[in-house]
Formats: C-alpha cells, sequence, structure tokens
C-alpha cells in the first residue's frame, strides 16, 4: 500500500489534512479536521482537492517517488469530476 498525504484550509479557515492511499490499483480518499481525530473516508475528493492531489503526486513523481501511472489514474478521475462531478451525474461543462 502507498500513502500520500497533504493539508490544506477548510473553507472556515480551519486546518485540514487529506490522505490517499492506492493498494491493488483501488485508490482510497481520506480527510480530518485539525480539531478532529477521526478520519472521514470518501469515494473521492471534492476537485479542488484532486487537483491539489495530482500537483503532489506529480511533484513525488518527479523525485521518482511515484510511478506516472498513478499520476495518469488521477488525471482520470480528475476529468471525470469535471465532467460529470462527484456523483457521476450531471452535465458536463462545455469550454
Amino acid at each position: 500500500m502507498t500513502k500520500h498525504e497533504w493539508s490544506g484550509r477548510a473553507e472556515d479557515g480551519e486546518k485540514m489534512y487529506f490522505r490517499a492511499t492506492i493498494h491493488a490499483s483501488r485508490w482510497e480518499f481520506y480527510s480530518t479536521r485539525k480539531s478532529d481525530p477521526e478520519w472521514e473516508k470518501h469515494e473521492i475528493l471534492p476537485l479542488e482537492e484532486m487537483e491539489r492531489f495530482r500537483e503532489v503526486l506529480w511533484n513525488k513523481h518527479l523525485r521518482r517517488r511515484a510511478p506516472l501511472k498513478h499520476v495518469d489514474q488521477i488525471d482520470g478521475m480528475i476529468e471525470e469530476l469535471r465532467m460529470h462531478g462527484p456523483s457521476g451525474e450531471g452535465e458536463s461543462k462545455q469550454g
């Protein structure tokens, strides 16, 4: 299992922590607030966090700490979010 972690801020300004793990080609995503010791599991994170994660993963790839296929998988998830939203439903964005 490979684990990636990064942090950000919630809309209310509180520090947030994010985690993505991959095992057997299956991604799992988690988040927690600084004030909450429990990690919440997500099917997928919001687009903004997925894009932030992609940047973290790309930087790791450049340092040879993450394979390009993982970046490609996250790129696919981001594209799906942009087209259909987190539930796989909705309208696609026109460019």
